[in-house]
C-alpha cells in the first residue's frame, strides 16, 4: 500500500466511476487486510481529507476487520485488537459532526458484546450524558445496548411520555428480546399505561438486580 498522502493524491485523480469501483475494493478487500497501523493511518488521512466521501467506506472496512478479529484471549476484544480505543480513532471521534456520530454509532454498536465498551464508544463520540445515549441505544437491539438503555432511562424517569414511547417502540419491533425489554421497562417504571401480553414474569426484587447486574439482565431478557 502506498503512503497515505500519495494514495490520497491517486484517489483524487480518479474519475467518478473509477472512484466508486475502488471505494468498494477499499472497504471489502484492501483496508480489511492491511496492518492495524496502516489501516488507522489511511483512515485518518482519508477522513480528514473528505469525511463525506470516505466515512461510509472506512466504517464498512472497520466493521469487516472487527468481525474477522473476534475475541483475543480471555478479555481482549476485537475493538482492543483493532485499535478502536487508541489515539487515531479517538482523534477522529473528537471531530465528528452529528451526522458522522450517528453513522459511527449505528455501524459499531451492534458489534460490541459488553456494556463497558458500549459506554466507552458513546463517551468517545462525545456523548457525556447518559440521557443523550437513548436514541442510539434504541436503534441497536443488542443485550449490551438494552442494558445501558435501562440505566440511561433512569436519568429521564420523570418524562413518562418518553418512557411510554420507548416501550411502544420496542413492542413494535416485535422480537422476543425487545418485547421482554418493554416488559422490564413497564415494571421498572410502573408504566400501567403500557398494555400488552407479556410473557416475561418478574418479581419486584428482580428489578434492582436486573438494572445493576448485567448477568442477571441477560438471564431475564433471553438474548
Amino acid at each position: 500500500m502506498q503512503e497515505p498522502k500519495d494514495f490520497l493524491v491517486y484517489l483524487n485523480g480518479l474519475t467518478n466511476s473509477q472512484f466508486r469501483k475502488l471505494s468498494q475494493q477499499l472497504s471489502d478487500r484492501l483496508l480489511p487486510e492491511v496492518t492495524m497501523n496502516e489501516f488507522w493511518s489511511l483512515f485518518s488521512e482519508l477522513f480528514f481529507s473528505d469525511r463525506k466521501a470516505y466515512l461510509g467506506t472506512l466504517l464498512k472496512a472497520l466493521c469487516l476487520r472487527l468481525e474477522k478479529s473476534g475475541v483475543v484471549g480471555d478479555s481482549s476484544s476485537a475493538f482492543e485488537k483493532e485499535g478502536v480505543w487508541q489515539p487515531p480513532f479517538v482523534l477522529v471521534c473528537q471531530n465528528l459532526t452529528e451526522t458522522d456520530r450517528k453513522k459511527v454509532l449505528l455501524s459499531l454498536l451492534p458489534l460490541i458484546d459488553n456494556p463497558a465498551d458500549v459506554e466507552r464508544l458513546l463517551l468517545q463520540c462525545q456523548f457525556s450524558e447518559a440521557a443523550t445515549w437513548i436514541p442510539y441505544l434504541l436503534q441497536s437491539p443488542t443485550a449490551p445496548s438494552y442494558f445501558l438503555l435501562l440505566r440511561a432511562l433512569r436519568y429521564v424517569e420523570h418524562d413518562r411520555a418518553l418512557l411510554i414511547r420507548t416501550c411502544h417502540y420496542l413492542m413494535k419491533r416485535g422480537d422476543e428480546q425487545s418485547f421482554n425489554m418493554a416488559s422490564i421497562l413497564r415494571l421498572s417504571f410502573a408504566l400501567e399505561e403500557v398494555h400488552g401480553t407479556f410473557s416475561l414474569q418478574l418479581e419486584p426484587y428482580h428489578l434492582s438486580r436486573i438494572e445493576q447486574n448485567y448477568e442477571a439482565f441477560l438471564q431475564h431478557i433471553h438474548f
